[in-house]
């Protein structure tokens, strides 16, 4: 069984189980009271009858819930929208609020292996004892081994099989946690496991950052990637911090606009570093481009600034703040008299200090 978190901008949907967890903002509660719990209960209840799903778990604490379901159509979103916003607006009008109650959209993990369902009811049914809200599974009221709730789509038959009495093995928690992390893709409609492509394929045609990038995004543990290139566990380490870095500055550029003429969805890794340094020095604050000279480097900084800027007459005055501030040489700071602009005017005072 493999659990996938799934995408924010686009959720993968399957017939099948899903694990579904959603929380309240800030982490408040909420649920205030039983009265809120069994209202919770009735709209599943109803929506069960609307979209045909079954439960097979289920427990209501007190700032979040755990659902176990089985969908039968592809309709996991919306049922779960319906669920969420009609209890938002019931909790809202109770309690004479405004604003968001949950802490965003719900999490739904797909398990396309069945094989773990028993460890998956095992892990929501032992919640409330973790809490410390009951000691024995069964005990607690709002989960549904107490089998309190009558209501149609409950499905008891994992919860029947499984070994409640025991806690959690460690290789049951370790199955838990496959589950929560591994990746998985949509194949002709189905969710199935994402295949790990080999790391020889990952720094076949990418730079060395990028693939290991690729390499840890694709699920290969980093020492796995420090062996295959020979190379120290904190090395890798490093290579990765630094690329990450490298992306997060080039998103700030892009969310201001400044590779305009370039797609909205350009990433670093295909402008590269001579296009994010480029417009980093045309149009990224002092601070951005001290973080560039940081992550860069100054012989790869004065490479792309020789060859992108230095000739071009637009930029005289950035040309010699750039010569005098960040690679140190000797530029009277008489050229920056006449620069009024707040960045430029800066720089200058910054240049005045060497």
């Amino acid at each position: 069984m493999i659990y996938c978190h799934m995408a924010r901008k686009k959720r993968m949907e399957s017939i099948g189980f899903y694990h579904i967890i959603n929380r309240g903002v800030e982490r408040r509660k909420i649920y205030m009271d039983d009265d809120d719990r069994m209202q919770f209960l009735e709209i599943l209840q109803e929506s069960v009858e609307v979209y045909n799903f079954e439960i097979y778990s289920y427990v209501l604490m007190d700032n979040h819930y755990h659902l176990l379901i089985k969908t039968s159509a592809l309709n996991l979103s919306l049922l779960m929208r319906q669920i969420n916003s009609r209890y938002s607006m019931y909790f809202n009008k109770k309690y004479k609020r405004v604003g968001p109650l949950w802490q965003g959209r719900f999490k739904s993990w797909y398990v396309y292996d069945e094989q773990y369902l028993k460890s998956l009811v095992k892990y929501i049914e032992f919640n409330p004892i973790k809490a410390n809200m009951t000691k024995k599974v069964g005990e607690f009221s709002w989960a549904m081994s107490s089998k309190i709730a009558q209501m149609q789509g409950l499905n008891y038959e994992l919860i029947e099989s499984s070994t409640l009495k025991e806690t959690l093995s460690k290789k049951e928690l370790q199955e838990i946690d496959n589950l929560f992390n591994a990746k998985l893709e949509v194949v002709h409609d189905v969710i199935v496991p994402k295949v790990k492509a080999s790391l020889a394929s990952h720094f076949k045609n990418s730079t060395r950052e990028v693939a290991i990038a690729h390499a840890i995004e694709d699920g290969y543990k980093q020492q796995a990637v420090a062996d295959y290139l020979e190379l120290s566990n904190i090395s890798v380490s490093k290579i990765h911090k630094l690329y990450r870095q490298k992306v997060t500055l080039f998103k700030k550029l892009r969310d201001k606009g400044v590779f305009w003429s370039y797609s909205k969805e350009i990433s670093y890794e295909k402008a590269g570093e001579n296009l994010l340094i480029e417009y980093l020095y045309k149009y990224g604050d002092f601070d951005d481009i001290r973080l560039g000279f940081s992550l860069f480097g100054k012989r790869v900084m004065k490479r792309v600034w020789e060859e992108k800027l230095k000739s071009d007459k637009r930029f005289i005055k950035l040309n010699f703040m750039i010569a005098r501030v960040f690679l140190g040489m000797n530029i009277e700071a008489s050229y920056f008299k006449e620069v009024k602009n707040e960045r430029f005017e800066k720089l200058k005072m910054l240049a005045s200090q060497y």
